[in-house]
């Protein structure tokens, strides 16, 4: 078996294949080194490379952020009494409109009592009638009372008129003058009597009108409590929307407040992502959107593009969990297919939605993607060096951070950098620092 000899030539070998695989930069490598690298590449044949001129012009930076979609409306229907459920005529799924009944408590205790104080109301009504306009009986009585009196009174006046002038006479005695004229007195009484009870009757003090209408008035108003708290008794829809969860059922024993069943609106939705500190500044209010949702349909193999609209954005991130993103509330108007029953809508809640942003144009320093080279070192391109006409032309190895993409391009920052320069498209892989190249003719298309 022959020995294998490890000869100078292939230690040389040997570190110009580690070479490329340095960390330093270009900066970093001093000035004898770079003289050693460039005398070593010139020494080596050139690489066949393909080059392109690196651009520079202005860019718009387009970032996603993914969310989940959600009704804009979402109420948790609540019952707004106590009591036994007896209806329940809601299913999960159904579309229900505005007003439609949910759920109906036993009625039976609350019917009872409205009607015992609507009879009480019905009471203290009449008694303001009576109080208020007398009846015909009553004052045609108190008429004829004062009439009797006014016949009596003239006759106990004509009595003592008599009396009196037999008495100037000596016909009669002062007894009989003396009771002539307490029957007068008398009969005067009676007459002022029954007059204060025809003028009673006839015209009620206003003070008795007015309790007995308090009264009726307070009656009225306990009433139209009985029959408000007998109405939350029914639960109704507060929208238009699909019922998307069921939370009681006949026979079950509801507290004030407990819930019925969740309501979603679905005419209108929304989409809530996080974007990066970095790009916040770049989104407002009322800016539109483009969203691709994925279950909503298919063009050319691609979910079908939704335009929604920037409702708000919230100014506060979750800093003290370590997040720098800022939610971003995007508004969709849905599509509802009513041809079934209930109506289907497009979107529904808890789809993901991926938004897509487009941010405002920068000026930037644009290579082709098969430019750059990524190690776990970080990741560079291979720039071509100024070389004299005549001279063959080499490579320098620049660490650059890339930004934006614009198709097949991508933006770059590395020292050194500048439109105008090229940068190995094709065969950077097999490139080291200062090594001489052999540019392939671009192809004809």
């Amino acid at each position: 078996m022959p020995v294998m000899r490890f000869t100078a030539a292939h230690a040389v070998l040997f570190f110009s294949v580690l070479l490329p695989g340095c960390s330093q930069s270009t900066s970093e490598i001093t000035q004898d080194e770079a003289k050693a690298g460039a005398a070593d590449g010139a020494a080596q044949p050139p690489a066949l490379v393909r080059v392109e001129t690196i651009r520079s012009e202005k860019v718009a930076p387009v970032f996603r952020a993914v969310g989940n979609v959600r009704p804009r409306h979402y109420s948790v229907v609540a019952s707004g009494s106590d009591g036994v459920v007896e209806s329940f005529p809601v299913e999960a799924g159904d579309f229900i409109p505005e007003g439609t009944l949910l759920s109906q408590l036993r009625m039976e205790s609350t019917d009872l009592e409205i009607s015992e104080q609507e009879a009480i109301l019905d009471e203290r009504k009449a008694q303001l009638e009576e109080i208020r306009v007398p009846r015909k009986e009553d004052r045609d009585e108190a008429q004829a009372r004062a009439q009797a009196a006014e016949v009596a009174f003239e006759n106990a006046k004509r009595r003592l008129e008599e009396i009196t002038a037999l008495n100037k006479r000596g016909a009669a005695n002062p007894t009989e003058v003396k009771d002539a004229q307490d029957a007068l007195d008398s009969a005067e009484q009676n007459r002022l009597a029954s007059m204060a009870v025809l003028k009673r009757i006839s015209n009620p003090r206003a003070e008795t009108v007015q309790q007995a209408a308090a009264r009726v008035a307070a009656q009225e108003k306990h009433v139209a409590f009985l029959k408000a708290e007998r109405e939350k008794r029914f639960t109704r829809a507060p929208f238009d929307g699909f019922v998307v969860e069921e939370q009681t059922y006949v026979g079950q024993w509801l507290s004030k407040g407990a819930p019925v069943a969740t309501l979603a609106r679905l005419d209108e939705v929304e989409v809530e992502v996080q974007i990066d500190q970095q790009y916040i500044d770049q989104i407002s209010p009322g800016r539109p959107v483009v969203l691709k949702i994925q279950g909503t349909g298919s063009r050319n193999g691609q979910p079908v593009e939704w335009t929604g609209e920037v409702a708000s954005v919230v100014p506060r991130a979750d800093w003290k969990a370590g997040s720098r993103s800022f939610p971003v509330i995007i508004r969709i108007r849905n599509q509802l297919d009513t041809s079934t029953t209930p109506p289907t809508p497009a979107l529904r809640e808890g789809m993901m939605a991926e938004a897509e942003f487009g941010g405002e144009n920068v000026e930037a320093l644009l290579v082709p993607k098969d430019a750059l080279v990524r190690t776990s070192r970080g990741t560079f391109l291979f720039a071509l060096n100024p070389a004299a006409p005549g001279e063959v032309p080499s490579v320098r190895q620049v660490i650059v951070d890339v930004g934006v993409s614009s198709g097949t391009w991508i933006q770059v920052t590395g020292e050194g950098l500048a439109g105008g320069q090229q940068v190995v498209t094709e065969g950077a892989e097999r490139l080291r620092a200062f090594q001489t190249v052999q540019i392939i003719a671009a192809e004809k298309k």
